[in-house]
């Protein structure tokens, strides 16, 4: 009972990294293992903060505080922003439909004076499908989305992480990703339209771009059903992100911490 709350909790931990802090491009994605009894659903709530450094010029450190709900049964999971509607497993590899809505994507005009007098940018809803192979060694996970807002862009990102036991309480989780983006979704995002240029700013037609993001996750169990998380990771973004007027930086490191409750 214990590993298996122990699981159960990385998972609702690993929904919420993917809900907080700066989503542009965003790198964290939820893991999804097996549901450990089919025929039980689960509701859960956390809180959490993640502070990310933008890569937007004259952008700092973007902070956000998420309240969470979550459930899940042998049908569908539902963390934050995130659906998915689970479709029949193949041994180790689960498969799904995933829905996400992408909170905190892009920028406003007054986020800096450098941004001034461009379009707002602004997250929407993607909608894709995703998979999970739990090999026993890690837990390798492939997702491909496709946003059905303004820009109609497509990310495929691919995943891996191991979970290490340090004592009864607390768990330490590695994780590695990369994601690529077609040249939709970085033009959207990071792209200068003629509207938008200016002596600082010239045009820019954003090109598709592989990022890549690396982190560590330490998850605290103070019960059986209570966990505190602290994750620190760093995204580098590709050439077709970097290479835009409106970006300052080739990386942004990232700090998030929380709590979770599973009823």
């Amino acid at each position: 009972m214990q590993l298996r709350n122990a699981r159960t909790t990385r998972i609702l931990t690993a929904a919420l990294l993917a809900c907080v802090g700066s989503t542009a491009a965003q790198a964290q994605g939820l893991r999804t293992p097996e549901y450990t009894q089919e025929n039980e659903s689960q509701w859960s709530l956390g809180a959490g903060i993640g502070i990310q450094r933008s890569p937007y010029r004259g952008v700092g450190n973007e902070t956000s505080a998420i309240p969470l709900l979550g459930f899940q049964n042998r049908y569908v999971r539902f963390f934050g922003t995130t659906f998915d509607a689970k479709l029949p497993s193949a041994g180790p590899v689960d498969f799904s439909i995933r829905a996400r809505y992408a909170l905190g994507d892009g920028y406003k005009s007054s986020d800096s004076s450098y941004l001034s007098g461009m379009d707002k940018r602004e997250g929407g809803l993607w909608l894709g499908l995703a998979t999970t192979w739990h090999s026993g060694v890690a837990d390798v996970s492939l997702e491909w989305m496709r946003a059905l807002g303004k820009s109609k862009g497509n990310r495929i990102k691919l995943a891996v992480e191991r979970s290490f036991e340090a004592g009864d309480r607390i768990q330490i989780t590695p994780y590695a990703g990369v994601q690529w983006s077609d040249s939709k979704d970085v033009d959207y995002y990071f792209g200068v339209k003629d509207s938008e240029v200016n002596a600082e700013r010239a045009r820019y037609e954003g090109k598709s771009s592989t990022n890549v993001n690396a982190g560590i996750r330490i998850d605290y169990a103070l019960t059986s059903h209570q966990n505190l998380f602290l994750d620190v990771g760093v995204e580098r973004w590709g050439s077709g992100v970097t290479d835009s007027p409106l970006v300052r930086r080739s990386t942004s490191p990232s700090l998030r911490m929380g709590y979770l409750y599973r009823f």
